[in-house]
């Protein structure tokens, strides 16, 4: 088992790379437009040098603990070598490229350190805002600045009606569809939100549900599910209606519902 001082230097190491990551990012915004080169993965998303850039600086600064990385910008490892992984990161350097390609709000920096139950540790950067969201095993959840300045810590506000939902831009399915087991339709008002800060939302009691029906990548909600589990909050599938699970063959994830009600 992983001790309390190892969870607390992981957790720091992982904010430390996340604020140097989004304040890389910061920077290729501020570049010019022809200086970014951006091309096209297989399955047709976009991804650009910021991409692998931030890559490069969480990996290097995480490496040294010896814990193995996946990472959406580097090759996967066979699921046979990783699959009995007692701890790995699972990371995106850059979540919402076309949100960060367009200079909107909706990118972030996503890592999660995961063991066998799912993420222990999550941490989601807003480089826009200048803040980084982190949640931990026992240790709960806090907001930094991006030079890893600690902000003041949230207390949890009133859940009361109508239930702020909170999806993604793409989604296609109509409310009902999207709505845990127990809500009403009549309950709920719902708005569009890009990537990981869907979760942050949560977490800073600005939304009481997430839902989304797409699927879509483990490193796109791991950190978001640590940042909630370090709140007492559950993240499920929504086929299974049990807990995410990790480390999958193809790691992917079909759909998934939270809810602070």
């Amino acid at each position: 088992m992983i001790s309390d001082e190892f969870l607390k230097e992981t957790l720091n190491l992982s904010i430390t790379a996340a604020g140097a990551a989004g304040r890389e990012l910061l920077l290729a915004l501020s570049a010019s437009d022809d200086a970014l080169h951006v091309t096209s993965k297989k399955d047709g998303s976009l991804v650009s040098d910021a991409d692998y850039a931030s890559d490069k600086i969480i990996t290097n600064i995480l490496s040294p603990l010896g814990i193995p990385i996946i990472s959406e910008e580097a090759d996967i490892p066979e699921f046979k070598e990783r699959e009995n992984w007692p701890y790995y990161f699972l990371i995106d350097p850059l979540d919402g490229t076309e949100s960060f390609l367009k200079n909107r709000s909706g990118f972030a920096v996503n890592i999660a350190l995961c063991d066998t139950t799912g993420p222990i540790i999550g941490v989601v950067a807003d480089p826009l805002a200048n803040l980084i969201y982190a949640g931990a095993m026992k240790l709960g959840f806090s907001i930094y600045q991006l030079d890893g300045t600690s902000l003041k810590t949230i207390h949890s506000t009133p859940i009361q009606k109508p239930y702020r939902l909170v999806t993604s831009w793409a989604e296609k399915a109509e409310l009902e569809e999207l709505l845990p087991p127990g809500i009403l339709k009549n309950e709920v008002t719902s708005r569009p939100m890009s990537g990981a800060l869907k979760f942050c939302h949560l977490a800073l009691g600005e939304a009481e549900i997430h839902s989304r029906t797409g699927t879509y990548m483990e490193w796109d909600c791991a950190a978001g599910d640590a940042i909630l589990r370090s709140m007492g909050i559950d993240v499920f599938d929504r086929h299974t209606h049990q807990r995410l699970k990790y480390n999958s063959e193809d790691l992917k994830v079909h759909g998934l519902y939270t809810s602070k009600v």
